[in-house]
This record gives structure tokens, C-alpha cells and sequence, in this order.
């Protein structure tokens, strides 16, 4: 009997210490998702920016949401499996994505790629300082200082010395974007309303539109963003990587589903391509406006700070070869006057602008889009090489997938400019 009783008290320890070790595993898994959370999320995040958001408006006002909306869900699966090979080439290479071009490709194309991508960028980063003044100026600030006061706060949060710190901060900073949420939930629309944002059928102006979208969902500057933030991180594994990439999809689908709504259930489409935002005060009352604005806003920030960190990124690596310290921001030592100059142009240009807001936020995605087939081969070039990535490399069924989705981006680049 004693013999049964010690038996059964061993059974139970080592039931015991089982479910210890389980809870133990499942508390690591979750703590290594929440320190891996940053890039692909805040990237994507950021993809969802002044500009982006400003045409999801526009664009959900020409009343064809069944198009979009679905469009919006084809994109999801495509923008994951970019950034997965972003990811990919960062734990494979363990270094700078501007190093792995210039190492696989050659100075001369990683100068070229950096250049245009740092202009692309700063057509995006007028868009941003535009979307900051704007919601700055609802609450009555003067134009002209309303964007100093967005330039010097970007200028701030870009200049500290440690990247973890600034991506800890921004992650926290970007869950105001749920504010659109809330705004969206305060349309109240009719059934009409309802029917009228679906009913459209496609037509020629929808190309333009598309295309525009498509460059919001995925961006060239993301490819930098995703691989180099993974670099200078604190990202541990493929597998937490991967679900950071997921989340940050997910989250992205959903906030521009809901700004679309916005813009599709809003009666009226007159004005929005001048100003989006007063149109929005001028069709659903002042509240939803103050916090359309106050989400414009937080979405400029987030990705001026995101897309001008790129910059650097892609500045310093094709242009200043050499080993430089992980956790060490891009914006420091030499490049500094660079990025100075870089937010300062930018921030000049949306005081003197006289371009309707509306339409250069749908411009600024679609450049972005046109240029996003020559970022997919260079990234594809990359992720096949077994030099570069060893084991990692890709085999030819993500080639094909990878050559499905340029086709797709060549497809909407010309329908869009025909149709434009």
C-alpha cells in the first residue's frame, strides 16, 4: 500500500512539473511576441499615414467600396509575404538592407535604389507634415506654425540615439489610431447610405484609385523599414518575427476598412479632393471631424518618424559603407544635416503648397506603387541568391509568387496611368 501511495505522489510531482514547464514555455512564447511587436506592426501602422488615410477618404467617396474593400483583402496576403522576405533576408544576412544590395548588386544600383527611394520618400513626408497641419489646424493653430510645430516634433523623436527606445515609443504612440474607430462608429448612416457606398460598378476612374490603394498598402520604403528594424531590434526568432508581421497586417486591413467607410458613408463628394478633413467637419459635424483630425495627425507622426528613419537608413548604407552600431539611430553623426534637410524641404513645401491635399495624397501612393515593382525584383534578386541567404533562400514556388505580385503591381500601373 505504501508502495502505491509513493507511486502516486511521483505521478503527481511529475504532473506537476509538466504543467510548470508548459506555463513556463507559454509565458516565454508570449513574452518573446511582446518584445519581437514593433517592426512589422509599426510599420505597418505607418503605412497607414497622413496621405494614405487622406485618400482612403477620397477614395471611399467616389462610392465603390465592394471594389476597394476587396481589393483591401487581396492585398493583406500579399503585403505579409513581402514583409516575410524582408524578414527573411534580415536573419539570414544579419545585416543592413542598403549592405545586401551593395554586396549582391553593386554600389552603382544600390546608389540609384537609395536616391530614388529617399525622393519617393520625401513626396510621402509632404503628404505627412500636410495631414499633422491639418488636424493641428482644426484646433486653431495658423497654418505656417502648425507645421514649424510638426517639423520640430518629428525632428525630436528622429534625433535620439537609440532605435529600441524611439520603436518602444511609437508602438505605444500608435494605438491612437483607434480613434477612427469611434468616429466612424458616430456616422450613424441610413440604409441609403449604405446601398449608395457598394452600388458602384467599376469604372475607368477606378484604375487611378487602385492603383493608389495598392501603393498605400505596400510600400517600397516598408522593405527598408521592415528589414533594417529587424537588424537594429530586438526581433529573436523567424517564428515571432512572422507573427509581429501578421498582427501588423491584420491591423492595418482593418483601420483602412474603417476610414474607407468613413469616407464611402459620408453624403456629399464635392470638396473632398481639396480638403478631405473639412469636408468630413462640413458633412458629419465637428466632433467626428476633431477626431478625424486628431487620427490624421497621430498617423503623420508615426510615419514621418518611420519613413524619414528609412531615409537615413537608405542614405547611410549606399552612400556611407562601413560597420555601424545596431542600436545607434541613422539620423546621427553626419547624416544629421541630411535629415535636417530632408524634413526641412519637406515641411517648407506643405506651407507653400497649392496642390489640392486630396490629390497629391493619392499621388504620393501611387509613385510609390510604380516604383514598388523594381523594390520587389531587387528584393527577389536578394532572396534566391543561396551566397547570400544560405539555407533561407527561396525556392522557386515563392519565385513564382513573388513574380505573381510584380505582374499584379505592372498591371495596376497601367491601368492606372491610362485611366488616370
Amino acid at each position: 500500500m505504501r508502495r502505491l501511495t509513493q507511486l502516486s505522489q511521483r505521478s503527481d510531482s511529475v504532473q506537476n512539473l509538466k504543467a510548470t514547464v508548459q506555463k513556463s514555455r507559454r509565458r516565454q512564447a508570449i513574452w518573446l511576441l511582446i518584445l519581437a511587436i514593433g517592426p512589422g506592426v509599426l510599420g505597418l501602422a505607418a503605412d497607414n499615414d497622413a496621405g494614405g488615410m487622406l485618400s482612403y477618404v477620397v477614395t471611399g467617396a467616389s462610392h465603390h467600396l465592394t471594389w476597394f474593400i476587396a481589393a483591401l483583402v487581396l492585398m493583406a496576403p500579399l503585403t505579409y509575404v513581402v514583409q516575410e522576405l524582408a524578414l527573411r533576408v534580415a536573419f539570414a544576412t544579419q545585416k543592413p538592407y542598403g549592405q545586401v544590395i551593395r554586396h549582391r548588386l553593386g554600389h552603382p544600383w544600390s546608389r540609384v535604389n537609395g536616391l530614388v527611394l529617399h525622393a519617393l520618400n520625401m513626396v510621402i513626408l509632404v503628404t505627412e507634415f500636410l495631414g499633422m497641419a491639418m488636424g493641428e489646424n482644426m484646433i486653431g493653430i495658423p497654418w505656417p506654425v502648425a507645421v514649424i510645430l510638426a517639423f520640430a516634433i518629428v525632428l525630436a523623436i528622429t534625433s535620439w540615439s537609440r532605435y529600441q527606445s524611439v520603436e518602444r515609443l511609437l508602438l505605444w504612440i500608435s494605438l491612437l489610431n483607434l480613434i477612427f474607430i469611434p468616429a466612424a462608429l458616430l456616422l450613424h448612416p441610413s440604409p441609403g447610405a449604405w446601398r449608395m457606398a457598394f452600388s458602384g460598378s467599376f469604372t475607368p476612374t477606378i484604375g487611378f484609385l487602385m492603383l493608389s490603394l495598392a501603393g498605400n498598402a505596400m510600400a517600397p520604403w516598408m522593405i527598408y523599414w521592415q528589414q533594417n528594424a529587424v537588424w537594429a531590434g530586438q526581433v529573436r526568432t523567424l517564428k515571432a518575427g512572422r507573427q509581429d508581421i501578421m498582427l501588423g497586417v491584420v491591423a492595418q486591413v482593418v483601420m483602412a476598412t474603417v476610414v474607407l467607410l468613413i469616407g464611402g458613408l459620408t453624403p456629399g463628394s464635392g470638396a473632398v479632393f481639396a480638403d478631405p478633413l473639412r469636408w468630413l467637419v462640413a458633412q458629419d459635424g465637428r466632433l467626428v471631424g476633431d477626431m478625424f483630425a486628431l487620427g490624421i495627425f497621430n498617423a503623420g507622426f508615426l510615419a514621418a518618424c518611420t519613413i524619414s528613419l528609412s531615409s537615413a537608413w537608405m542614405v547611410r548604407e549606399s552612400w556611407a559603407p562601413g560597420a555601424h552600431p545596431r542600436q545607434e539611430m541613422p539620423t546621427r553623426g553626419g547624416l544629421f544635416l541630411l535629415h535636417l534637410v530632408t524634413l526641412g524641404v519637406a515641411a517648407a513645401a506643405a506651407i507653400f503648397l497649392w496642390i489640392p491635399i486630396g490629390t497629391l495624397a493619392l499621388w504620393a501612393q501611387a509613385l510609390g506603387a510604380l516604383w514598388m515593382p523594381i523594390s520587389l525584383v531587387t528584393l527577389g534578386l536578394i532572396a534566391r541568391d543561396r551566397r547570400t541567404m544560405g539555407p533561407m533562400a527561396i525556392r522557386w514556388r515563392r519565385q513564382l509568387g513573388l513574380a505573381a505580385i510584380i505582374a499584379l503591381f505592372i498591371g495596376l500601373a497601367v491601368l492606372g496611368l491610362t485611366t488616370a
